[in-house]
């Protein structure tokens, strides 16, 4: 249980642990029907190494904390692991600091700070490792636990094990785990593919704006040279609205969107808008109600974020591609970019500010303490080159159909996520 107006740690979502009808064919235990408590004290010898380890928070899984000889150790009480013990923090489950233990963390020792549990024959390994993801059970790990502030409730194992839950029959558990590991592997192998693709734009991106390597007509003849530049050369530098987030309404009627200094930071796409379902990375903004003389984003408009806590950070920029008229502004703490002369290709600009030598280039013109900005003037003194514009076109029909893969990508994850979430909910409840 908890005290009155415990605050809930983030790993837990607030309510009372509530279990539904038991689903047919499943069967209702007590969770103290699921487990038997083991305790392999070892006595620890001066000049012999041991592996301590924890668990993270959130599920997290199982870390080496350090591997230290015998005589090192300060607390001499400790316990022995096995493959496939249940490891439960008593300080941290309230953060969701629970594992079962993999092989790599067998002969591993933990103190008795640690819950060691071994799960019955009714329970199968697999089902368990998502069991505990499930609300009711995050739920109930936390009103098993006492204290007077999050940070320092203790677990009492005597009251989770009271708690009631469904457990399907073994065979249907074995089913529901490796569906759901399934989906653990599809998703690991759609995140390596989008970090691998990830890595090769930044590297194609290095090497195009260094010049080092160079696209050539399509005859096969070479481009020209690039032409040096300053960016107060080929951007106006239009004004910005300056309504705060915390002015903006909430009427989705309005069909203007203002485009927060964080969603540019967010986000290395160039802004396709239309309707807020066409622009879904600043579907979080809201419409302004009332909108009067300001300066509306047009088609080819960048916008550059002039300031933030991060030197990564400072003067990111995201250009629009597609926009109804009158329908998106950019907001405070930002700069809208827009090209004088038919010079730049539309597409180009987006990945011409996010390239390594422009970055390096802004960053060190920030200024600033806790919050770093960049001023126009600095801005409009900076030096690029410029490629032909039949070269900017290649460029940016390469970098855009890399983005195009790494959006389908990062769609197909966050599918192939809500599934397992809904899934898991579903099955656990």
């Amino acid at each position: 249980m908890s005290v009155e107006g415990q605050t809930f740690p983030k790993s837990v979502q607030p309510g009372i642990p509530k279990l539904g009808s038991t689903p047919k064919g499943w069967k209702r235990y007590r969770i103290g029907d699921l487990f038997d408590v083991v305790s392999r004290p070892t006595d620890l010898h001066d000049d012999q190494e041991y592996d301590l380890v924890t668990v993270k928070r959130s599920r997290g899984g199982i870390e080496r904390r350090s591997r230290l000889l015998g005589r090192r150790i300060s607390v001499k009480s400790q316990f022995l692991l096995e493959e496939g013990d249940f490891l439960i923090s008593k300080r941290q489950i309230v953060h969701g600091a629970c594992a079962v233990v993999p092989a790599e963390f067998s002969g591993s020792i933990v103190s008795n700070e640690y819950s060691v549990l071994r799960p019955r024959p009714v329970l199968s390994l697999n089902y368990l490792r998502y069991l505990v993801h499930s609300i009711y059970l995050q739920q109930t790990f936390f009103h098993s636990s006492v204290g007077v502030h999050v940070e320092k409730m203790i677990f009492r194992l005597e009251d989770w094990f009271k708690w009631p839950i469904h457990l399907p029959p073994l065979a249907e558990q074995g089913k529901l785990g490796r569906g759901l590991m399934d989906a653990d592997a599809k998703i690991t192998l759609l995140t390596d593919k989008k970090t691998a693709l990830e890595e090769y734009k930044r590297g194609l991106m290095q090497r195009l704006f260094s010049c080092e390597l160079r696209f050539t007509r399509d005859d096969g003849n070479a481009f020209p040279d690039w032409e040096k530049r300053k960016l107060g050369e080929v951007f106006d530098w239009v004004r910005t609205n300056s309504l705060s987030r915390e002015h903006l309404g909430d009427d989705p009627a309005s069909g203007v969107q203002n485009i927060h200094y964080g969603d540019v930071h967010g986000k290395f796409r160039p802004l396709f808008f239309q309707s807020k379902e066409d622009a879904p990375f600043i579907a979080t903004t809201a419409p302004i109600r009332e909108f009067k003389g300001e300066e509306f984003l047009r088609q080819g408009d960048v916008v550059i974020a002039d300031a933030s806590e991060d030197y990564s950070d400072i003067g990111k920029a995201i250009e629009v591609m597609e926009v109804a008229p009158d329908s998106a502004v950019a907001g405070l703490h930002t700069y809208i970019a827009r090209p004088k002369a038919e010079s730049l290709v539309l597409g180009f600009s987006g990945y011409l500010l996010r390239s390594a030598p422009m970055r390096q280039q802004i960053m060190r013109i920030a200024q600033g303490i806790s919050v770093l900005g960049v001023s126009k003037g600095n801005l409009e003194k900076l030096v690029f080159w410029l490629p032909h514009p039949d070269e900017q076109r290649k460029i940016a029909a390469a970098l855009s159909a890399l983005d195009a893969k790494i959006d389908a990508l990062s769609q197909k994850i966050s599918e192939m996520e809500a599934f397992k979430k809904g899934l898991l909910q579903k099955l656990f409840v």
